[in-house]
């Protein structure tokens, strides 16, 4: 019996493409009116129904195609995205469908059942044969079941096994009227697809395989039938189940992400040989099912609860084992790569023990100057950072009472030499002159303290007082450093880490105020003996008070070099710039920091 499509619609490319995919093996006839369907309706094998004729849209078409009783089987031609599902039609059918696949669908539908022929044996070898017993042992878990569920449990656990694949879906096929469904999902919210579009729709209608380098590129992708849970990038494989009656009993989806390899021919042919095993087995099922529900009812008047009475019945076996998805053998050997990293790095890493305490920086060639005597500042004549000779003056103390006391006791000595002079014999105006120049150089020798000099040239560091500031022997007026003299630091260490401290240790100095400004250095000295804060602070000076020590300390010193740069800025030493110092003074592995005395095992 010959093929006979008829084409009810106005647009004569569909007559045309339908010619193209068919061949010669069929009768492409064209209706432009609905009269015309109606007359043709009874001698066609497939009505294919574009969006509308010269005096009816297609619903009204299928509506009256409907009244008459036509028997063709119905196609709609259109974009299966835009379009609703319609339980009149068989199938609908994009003009963008590769002609193979066109010509498949419309001769599966002529006929009622699918059209792909049986599969051919192929020739054994070890590749084959592996696949085969693969296949055979996977299909023996859906023997195991009692239920629909658990078998389409079995079977998606079957092709993630198989294939390796992401994702994978397992629909039941009612072949009479299309219906697809998934039984978990069937018992939650009910289930209402129809295999009338999509590559699932095709498999099930042609009973062919079907390999997707990228869903949503091919023409037949229908997201909420082929893969609800997928994004359109993914690949797939598509495998009808068809049982010893010749029809579509199950489709199998497997996914894989779009990042990984697609599915070639080696597993087409392992998902293949799968259906053949588990198709027998879900139709088997599925008559169980059946002859189940039919007893259910009949038992309906029983004495006992229906309940209590399939407590007694078959045994029903759980769930089969989960198996682990694939990435948990990457991350098992993953952390097995962790572990050994981390064995290695404890007996080949070392772990360093510092000594650390508060630093000061010290120009070398530095001297203090501190008053000869007390009283009240008069002037200071210098300020910070200005270079001075030797002997020039820094500050004056008030100096009045010991300038009055000189040109007093310089009026007395000139009236006692008149004196001598009018009288050179007078003993006692000699005694008298005496008395007075001695008197005179002391009082010219107490204004000279009041006077502050630089012993040595150099240039002033700081300087503490101000005008009217009352001092005391002692106390530090001013420093003066040489601008050219090194620079170095004083550290003060825990004493007790005295023993563990030698030069050429290695040293690291953060000054307070520059972050991260390290300046790696090389301990010079190390002082012989520990001492206590209060010698220690003696010993710094005033620039000391600040500095926090508790405990006795050890000084240690180290050259600094004339600059430092911190944040890409070059800075030079100031005196008494503090910071805090660090010491190498141990290293050891760390498998002997966490487990003390395995080194002497």
């Amino acid at each position: 019996m010959k093929l006979v499509v008829l084409v009810a619609s106005t647009d004569a490319g569909d007559g045309a493409w339908l010619r193209r995919c068919l061949g010669d093996g069929a009768d492409v006839v064209m209706a432009i009116s609905l009269d015309e369907v109606l007359a043709r309706a009874t001698t066609a094998s497939v009505i294919a129904i574009g969006d509308e004729l010269i005096d009816a849209t297609a619903a009204e078409v299928i509506a009256q195609l409907d009244a008459v009783g036509a028997a063709a089987r119905k196609l709609r031609l259109g974009d299966p995205r835009q379009l609703a599902p319609d339980p009149r039609i068989g199938f609908v059918l994009s003009p963008e469908l590769p002609p193979a696949a066109a010509a498949a669908l419309v001769v599966s539908l002529a006929w009622g059942r699918p059209a792909a022929p049986p599969p051919s044996d192929r020739p054994l070898d070890p590749d084959e044969a592996r696949r085969r017993e693969r296949a055979f042992v996977a299909s023996r878990k859906i023997a195991a079941t009692t239920d629909l569920a658990a078998a389409e449990r079995a079977t998606t656990t079957a092709m993630l096994e198989l294939l390796g694949a992401d994702r994978a879906h397992c629909l039941y096929v009612d072949a009479g009227s299309g219906d697809l469904w998934s039984a978990e999902r069937m018992a939650c919210d009910g289930d209402d697809r129809v295999a009338d579009r999509g590559i699932v729709g095709w498999a099930a209608r042609t009973g062919s395989t079907a390999i997707v380098e990228r869903a949503d590129a091919d023409p037949r992708w229908f997201a909420a039938l082929d893969d609800p849970d997928g994004r359109g990038d993914e690949h797939l494989l598509v495998q009808s189940v068809i049982g010893a009656d010749r029809e579509t009993h199950a489709v199998l989806v497997a996914v894989r992400a779009a990042a990984r390899p697609g599915f070639d021919a080696a597993d087409a042919a392992t998902l293949h040989g799968f259906a053949g095993f588990a198709g027998p087995l879900l139709e088997q099922l599925a008559r169980h099912v059946e002859a189940g529900s039919y007893l259910e009812e009949a038992r309906g008047e029983q004495l006992f609860r229906r309940e209590a009475v399939a407590s007694h019945g078959d045994r029903r076996w759980g769930d089969v084992v989960r198996v682990a998805p694939s990435w948990i053998r990457w991350a098992y050997w993953g952390l097995v790569a962790v572990l050994i990293g981390a064995a290695v790095l404890m007996m080949v890493g070392r772990v360093d023990t510092y000594s650390s305490g508060p630093a000061v920086v010290r120009m070398q060639a530095r001297r203090e100057i501190a008053a000869r005597t007390a009283g009240n500042v008069g002037a200071v004549v210098v300020s910070a950072g200005a270079s001075v000779a030797a002997g020039e003056v820094l500050a004056r103390l008030d100096d009045s009472a010991q300038v009055a006391e000189v040109e007093r006791l310089d009026r007395e000595l000139e009236t006692r030499l008149r004196e001598r002079l009018l009288a050179p014999s007078d003993p006692a105006s000699g005694e008298a002159v005496a008395r007075l120049r001695l008197e005179l150089e002391r009082a010219r020798a107490a204004l000279d303290e009041r006077v502050v000099r630089a012993p040595v040239a150099g240039v002033v560091g700081d300087v503490r007082v101000r005008p009217g500031q009352r001092v005391d022997p002692g106390d530090v007026l001013a420093s003066i450093v040489d601008a050219a003299s090194s620079v170095e630091v004083i550290a003060l260490l825990p004493g007790g880490d005295r023993p563990r401290l030698r030069p050429g240790q290695r040293m690291r100095l953060e000054l307070l105020g520059y972050r991260y400004a390290y300046q790696n250095l090389a301990v010079e000295v190390v002082a012989a003996e520990a001492m206590g804060p209060e010698e220690a602070r003696r010993y710094l000076g005033r620039i000391a008070d600040d500095v926090a020590m508790s405990g006795p300390v050890v000084m240690v010193r180290a050259r600094l070099p004339a600059e430092f740069v911190a944040d890409g800025v070059a800075y030079r030493y100031v005196d008494g710039m503090a910071g805090l110092v660090e010491v190498e003074i141990d290293s050891e592995r760390i498998i002997e920091a966490l487990l003390p005395g395995v080194d002497r095992l």
